[in-house]
């Protein structure tokens, strides 16, 4: 038998979400990543590529 969840160990981090945070944030955390992500396809379809 399984015991019940709130006597469970619980991480310290177990309430906190992402979807929870505000859009601004969210959109703050993903922001370097887009970035690099459309930097590199900018890059990419230069004509004189580097390599």
């Amino acid at each position: 038998m399984r015991p019940p969840l709130s006597s469970l160990p619980r991480s310290r981090h177990s309430g906190t979400s992402v979807l929870a945070w505000p859009a601004w944030l969210r959109v703050l955390a993903v922001l370097p990543a887009v970035a690099l992500l459309w930097l590199a396809v900018a890059w990419a379809a230069l004509e004189a590529a580097p390599w």
